[in-house]
């Protein structure tokens, strides 16, 4: 009985230490706290990730859209380089190459007959009112262009032999007009008796050549139908009442008289 008694008190040491000791205690919180940290910076990555995902997926999603529109981008930079590299674009048809002179607005014009520039009676070609006709075809300057810094253009044509200082060039459309009224001015003479120019002949030759490539260079392919004013026996086309694409001579004129080395009108 005595010997368990003494059993009885004895204390368990570590036991109570362990109890007692707070650094262990300490050391339990810790724990905890890094637990929960670790589990913490485990979601913030996941939720990281999880935005990082969903960027992802839309970038892939819309890269079909970003694709089609650079391509659609260097298309439209190659297009507008081969635009300003081709030549062709940079002329009119039947305009000046030279850069010289301006691109002209276009127009519809059906042709009319009228003779009141080749009168039926030949004598009445020469009279003051069937000749100031033909002058008024021609702007004021007659042509004859006064073209200042000529390093602005190219290929420029030797220029006219004209007063010293003064750089000039006739216009092809008043040198055609010139060489068609010498034509008919020669024609009416020779059948009406008519005095004429003693330089006809090689005016005429000239004018001939000069005209026929002035025709082919334009090649006017304007369709025209059956004639309305030639004799009965004739089946052909007088091309009138046909329409034309044409350019406007109106402001061709403006320009031209714009641009004059002078102001003489004739069409001599």
């Amino acid at each position: 009985m005595a010997l368990s008694h003494q059993y009885e008190n004895v204390q368990l040491t570590g036991q109570h230490e362990h109890d007692q000791d707070p650094d262990s205690s300490r050391s339990s919180t810790e724990v905890e706290s890094l637990i929960g940290e670790e589990k913490s910076w485990q979601a913030q990555q996941r939720q990281r990730k999880s935005k990082r995902s969903t960027l992802a997926g839309i970038l892939q999603s819309s890269r079909w859209m970003l694709d089609t529109t650079l391509l659609l981008i260097i298309i439209m930079l190659l297009l507008r380089n081969e635009w300003k590299e081709s030549p062709p674009d940079q002329w009119q048809l039947l305009g000046d190459m030279t850069g010289v002179g301006p691109r002209f607005p276009q127009k519809l014009t059906r042709f009319e007959y009228d003779t009141s520039y080749a009168p039926m009676n030949s004598s009445e070609f020469f009279t003051d009112e069937v000749l100031q006709k033909w002058n008024d075809l021609m702007p004021k300057g007659m042509g004859f262009q006064w073209v200042n810094e000529t390093h602005k253009y190219h290929d420029l044509p030797k220029p006219i032999e004209w007063d010293e200082g003064m750089t000039v060039f006739t216009t092809s459309v008043t040198h055609q007009l010139h060489c068609l009224f010498a034509m008919a001015q020669t024609y009416f003479g020779l059948a009406s008796g008519h005095e004429i120019p003693d330089d006809h002949h090689w005016h005429m030759t000239h004018c001939v050549a000069y005209l026929r490539q002035s025709i082919m260079c334009s090649a006017d392919t304007a369709l025209e139908g059956h004639a309305t004013t030639f004799p009965e026996d004739n089946s052909g086309s007088d091309g009138w009442d046909a329409t034309h694409v044409c350019k406007d001579y109106g402001q061709v004129m403006e320009y031209l008289e714009s641009v004059r080395a002078y102001d003489d009108q004739l069409i001599y």
